[in-house]
């Protein structure tokens, strides 16, 4: 992405960081862990790199302040931190691809309608169908999701799981895009804002932390992969969805009141709650919210327990994150310099 964007990255929310208490960034990571997540994550973007380097009008360079290329690799080797290289760059660059499509619907990357959204995630799912056919992609943020997201898709079906997880895939995809139309309607001015719960029945979907989940199964999923897993595992995947909308929204709602979009704290605000109380309101719900997603994965079964530890690494690594800072701003060179002095400690 160049930057021309820039000045919505630039955003801060000091009245989060006030009201937040002090999170080291790697919180959500276990200490014994941290130096090989680092280092995994490091080893991972230059392959994640590759796929995403031809696209520059969305995806920023890694060294840039609107990359989100570091975090992604990041997170997804908080989530798989033992999982092989090839893994986690493909998970890597699902992550930015994601966030690629959100900017998209959120009109950061260009400015588009709710029936834009509806368009586009449409010709998203017939790429991953194969029904869309495989010509050039037009200029443009779109069109660089699209052939990012072409190239990405040619990945995940190198992935030996990846065919039986493709009906879930497609169904989340289609739940995510419907989600984010309507997310722009309300910032539009289409359709008036939600109350609280709507809102984050919304959010689980918007959040993309269920499609990405669909398409980790593909990649990293019990073995042999089975399409029945989506539906066994979608419960807790919903719960964990809620969290990190939640502790999304802690991080981002000054900005998302400058570009009138709905955000829980932001809702509470408008029935009279204080900016303070609404913070801790959200806090407490995130909380309530842990303990059943915890719940919900103690009882899956024994064939799962690799996407059990890693929805709890991802949650609990994201969670943390979003509490100490944002996606953005975390270059590649502040990667390198944190697995150095990590594996210095």
């Amino acid at each position: 992405m160049q930057d021309a964007s820039s000045a919505y990255f630039d955003i801060r929310n000091d009245l989060a960081d006030r009201l937040l208490k002090a999170s080291h960034q790697l919180a959500g990571v276990p200490e014994q862990d941290r130096a090989a997540v680092l280092t995994a994550a490091l080893d991972a973007v230059p392959v994640a790199d590759r796929l995403l380097r031809p696209h520059t009008t969305l995806f920023a360079d890694g060294d840039s302040a609107s990359s989100r290329l570091a975090f992604s690799c990041l997170s997804a080797a908080a989530t798989f931190p033992a999982a092989r290289r090839d893994q986690i760059a493909d998970l890597g660059a699902l992550t930015a691809v994601l966030f690629g499509m959100d900017d998209i619907a959120d009109s950061i990357a260009g400015d588009w309608t709710d029936a834009d959204v509806d368009a586009f995630f449409a010709r998203i799912r017939g790429v991953l169908s194969g029904d869309e056919p495989g010509e050039p992609e037009d200029s443009g943020p779109m069109g660089e999701a699209l052939s990012a997201w072409r190239a990405w898709c040619e990945r995940f079906r190198a992935h030996p799981g990846a065919e039986a997880h493709v009906p879930s895939l497609l169904g989340q995809l289609d739940l995510a895009g419907r989600a984010m139309a309507l997310e722009r309607r309300w910032a539009m001015g289409g359709e008036p804002w939600p109350g609280y719960d709507r809102y984050l029945d919304n959010g689980g979907l918007t959040i993309l932390y269920r499609t990405w989940w669909a398409a980790a199964l593909g990649v990293c999923g019990p073995e042999p992969a089975r399409t029945e897993h989506w539906a066994v595992v979608e419960p807790a995947t919903a719960l964990g969805a809620e969290c990190m909308r939640l502790a999304n929204d802690l991080r981002t709602f000054e900005r998302e009141r400058r570009e009138g979009k709905p955000n829980s704290v932001l809702i509470l605000e408008r029935a009279g709650t204080s900016t303070e109380d609404a913070v801790e309101r959200v806090r407490a719900h995130i909380a309530e919210l842990n303990a059943a997603f915890d719940a919900e994965l103690r009882r899956l079964p024994a064939e799962l327990a690799g996407v059990v530890e890693g929805q709890r690494r991802s949650v609990a690594f994201n969670g943390a994150w979003y509490m100490a800072r944002d996606t953005h701003a975390y270059t590649v060179a502040e990667l390198a310099a944190d697995a150095r002095s990590e594996s210095q400690s």
